[in-house]
């Protein structure tokens, strides 16, 4: 049965061949930290209620000693206001540890975001 043309072995092929793929975009992989709604972490919430809202995130062992702001927002715009009327997703830098990447929830900074870290496969 074993020299059967009809018959396929039973064993698996020694070594398993990858499937190429065309047109693939790779981004790189971090990780997210809680996001800050408000200035609030989302993880930590209110700590301090007589702290306001915008300000809470500082005192929470994730941002401690940080000042957050998007890091695509124009110039022009106030920190402390995006801070407190946005939400802000706060990743690790791909390629340095010690900076963090804020993207605030605006269509153009997430778009700037996208396009800065899409590369191709």
């Amino acid at each position: 049965m074993a020299n059967d043309p009809g018959t396929v072995p039973q064993e698996a092929p020694r070594h398993q061949r990858q499937v190429e793929r065309q047109g693939v975009q790779a981004v790189p992989f971090v990780q997210r930290l809680p996001q800050v709604r408000g200035g609030v972490c989302e993880f930590c919430g209110i700590l301090d209620k007589n702290v306001p809202s915008e300000q809470q995130y500082k005192l929470c062992p994730h941002y401690r000693g940080l000042n957050l702001r998007c890091s695509y927002c124009d110039e022009t715009k106030d920190p402390e206001e995006v801070v407190g009327h946005a939400v802000l997703n706060v990743y690790e830098h791909p390629d340095n540890p010690d900076k963090l990447v804020v993207v605030c929830d605006s269509y153009t900074c997430t778009q700037k975001h996208e396009a800065r870290f899409r590369t191709s496969a």
